[in-house]
């Protein structure tokens, strides 16, 4: 793996680490301001409005600032439910704000809502905030195959398949193959996917539950997808097809 690829991947790892820190930090503060709303404490409202005024402002010039970035990194076509979590964003700022500052609870109410469905949306990249994967239509990709990596595709497990079957893929694979393609993941895809495949930091797939075939996960691997940037060109064709082949282990 050329080091390169550490480096290329790093900087959409960190605003996304600060966008999801400061989307929780600005609900937190709206969250405490709305429930002193609706238990009537205005003059602590008062108190914590004109105490975290600035601090409100930065916020959501960072989310907005850092929502910007990933959808400028975002590979492909920006899917249905980004468009709406973008919209829902861009709607319930302004509405928080005039429904603190009037103090009109149903406002409040609503925006609160807002904030929390597109959180949900944000972390399950679904509009209905379930987890399950959606399925990725296959990317023409050429790489040049040798007899092992031929049995390794036909034994790519499917969703009612046994573990006996994702098993199959690792005995495909030599000890230095998997050793490489562990490291590999370790460095550049556990941040987000999680030593075990299931941190879905930022909606990333969870890799217990993804039913993407192998040729799939390469081509992911390859072109990127969502935040995910691509790696072809970090990566040897080999070692995107034994890194692939490496997450289905993880499958659950």
């Amino acid at each position: 793996m050329h080091p390169i690829a550490l480096f290329t991947f790093m900087p959409s790892v960190a605003f996304l680490h600060t966008h999801v820190l400061v989307v929780v930090l600005f609900l937190l503060f709206f969250a405490v301001k709305a429930i002193l709303l609706l238990f009537n404490k205005r003059e602590t409202l008062d108190k914590v409005r004109s105490k975290t005024k600035i601090v409100d402002m930065i916020l959501g010039t960072l989310i907005l600032v850092t929502g910007g970035y990933l959808l400028f990194l975002y590979s492909g076509g920006i899917p249905t439910y980004l468009i709406v979590k973008i919209v829902l964003v861009l709607l319930a700022i302004p509405l928080g704000i005039v429904g603190i500052k009037r103090e009109n609870k149903v406002l409040t109410v609503l925006t609160l809502f807002i904030f929390l469905y597109v959180y949900g949306v944000a972390e399950t990249n679904s509009l209905t905030m379930s987890k399950d994967e959606p399925s990725v239509a296959p990317i023409s990709h050429t790489t040049t195959e040798t007899p092992e990596t031929d049995a390794t595709e036909t034994s790519v497990p499917g969703p009612n398949q046994s573990g006996a079957a994702q098993q199959e893929i690792i005995d495909a694979m030599n000890e230095t193959q998997l050793a490489n393609a562990k490291a590999i993941y370790t460095q550049v895809c556990a941040t987000c996917h999680g030593e075990d495949g299931a941190k879905g930091l930022g909606g990333a797939a969870l890799l217990t539950q993804s039913q993407l075939t192998l040729n799939d996960r390469i081509n992911v691997i390859e072109n990127g997808r969502g935040l995910m940037p691509g790696f072809g060109d970090q990566l040897t064709p080999q070692e995107a097809e034994a890194l692939a082949a490496y997450t289905i282990t993880l499958k659950k």
